[in-house]
């Protein structure tokens, strides 16, 4: 009887074990990736050197805690609407079709201006997919606080979640929205989301780089990123946010005694058209006066002009239909204009070569998904749209980056 009871013991003991070893052996195979989120914040203009310059303890603090990049590489030409959208697509400006702040689109008959709300919110000037069209072709809920492309339907789709550009909401009220849609339900919870602010450009514009008040707004804008950073520790899923913070582009100071108005060297007679601001111009010679309007201005001082074919391959830009024969680029920290200068000019300007020291940007990131105390030399910024996909296990479009230059700052 005892033998007996020892058999059936046994034998249970065994059918126990091998269901374990089923379910276990099971785990690996099945485990899931962990559920990351990604919020992705923009400083406007925030110079890759500020963190130098300038007392920056809570973006000091995030690099060691993350992951820091000695210098993020804007795309040509170096200012924010451009920029903004290829960190959201993965493709130069040339690719996506905002060539600039300001141009006509000969393919819409239309004019682009960022202050143009009509212009702003047609789907027809964007080509691409930004990442949260990605993201939500694929299952996820994103939201945008003020990005580029997502105040219409860019990619064919908006943010579950988004907002109408109006400089006037409050930055405590843009972050107190961010982390209420993160603590949304996990079936209302966007998976990405974007948060932008206009400074501290708008001060550095009037101020240039390096003064007093872009001093303290860089400051101020350290002690929001603070006031962020405890509100997301506070919530259900902190530990699973990844916390990106970067800038579209630098910054460079400027002088009257750098100053070119193009009409005055070239006379009117021979431009067509002419599109664009500071420091890039781009411009459509009248027939037969290519050479000549090269010449004019390539014989001045501050200014070089190419035609769109020959303009430096770094900048990947020039095949566009949008961009017209001429591209026209002022000189580090000179300052082109189609009229006289008025007044003085002491403050600051981006738009130049993005290999120019002064129009790097800055690029953060702490979170699980990121290594520690990590620093990275550079990379481009047309390479965060795979970055972002990695992070969230979805599939990307097809784009300009390459998840090579960033994957070694990923766990």
């Amino acid at each position: 009887m005892k033998i007996r009871n020892r058999t059936i013991l046994a034998a249970g003991t065994l059918v126990v074990a091998c269901f374990f070893l089923v379910i276990t052996a099971a785990v690996p195979g099945d485990k899931k990736p962990p559920r990351n989120y990604v919020l992705m914040v923009s400083f406007d203009a925030f110079r890759w050197d500020y963190n130098m310059i300038y007392k920056t303890p809570n973006l000091n603090r995030m690099a060691t805690e993350g992951v820091k990049a000695d210098r993020l590489i804007s795309s040509f030409p170096t200012v924010t609407f451009p920029n903004h959208y290829s960190i959201a697509t993965g493709l130069y400006p040339d690719h996506h079709g905002l060539v600039n702040n300001t141009f006509f689109a000969p393919d819409l008959n239309l004019m682009y201006r960022i202050g143009d709300r009509k212009a702003v919110e047609n789907p027809a000037f964007y080509s691409g997919e930004p990442v949260w069209v990605t993201a939500r072709k694929q299952g996820l809920k994103t939201a945008s606080f003020f990005w580029v492309g997502s105040e219409t339907a860019a990619g064919g789709m908006q943010p579950d979640y988004w907002k109408k550009y109006d400089r006037n909401v409050t930055y405590s009220e843009r972050i107190d929205t961010v982390v209420k849609w993160l603590s949304y339900p996990a079936d209302k919870r966007p998976r990405l989301v974007t948060l932008y602010f206009d400074e501290p450009d708008a001060t550095s514009h009037d101020f240039g780089p390096v003064s007093h008040e872009t001093g303290d707004m860089v400051t101020y804008l350290d002690s929001l990123l603070g006031v962020l950073r405890n509100k997301l520790s506070k919530l259900d899923v902190a530990a699973n946010i990844n916390l990106i913070v970067l800038s579209d582009h630098g910054m460079s100071q400027l002088s009257a005694s750098r100053y070119v108005n193009l009409k005055s060297i070239v006379p009117e007679r021979m431009i067509a058209g002419i599109w664009g601001g500071n420091p890039v111009y781009l411009i459509k010679p009248a027939d037969g006066k290519t050479d000549s309007v090269l010449a004019l201005i390539n014989a001045t001082k501050g200014v070089h002009a190419w035609k769109k074919e020959n303009v430096p391959s770094k900048w990947h830009y020039g095949s566009n239909q949008r961009i017209p024969s001429i591209v026209a680029v002022a000189d580090s920290s000179w300052y082109i204009a189609t009229r006289p200068l008025v007044g003085t000019l002491n403050g600051g300007a981006h738009g130049y070569d993005n290999y120019n020291p002064d129009m790097f940007a800055s690029f953060y990131a702490a979170g699980p998904a990121f290594k520690k105390g990590y620093t990275i030399h550079e990379f481009n910024n047309v390479d965060i749209y795979d970055l972002i996909c990695r992070i969230l296990n979805i599939v990307p479009a097809k784009n300009d980056g390459d998840i090579s230059h960033v994957e070694g700052m990923l766990k």
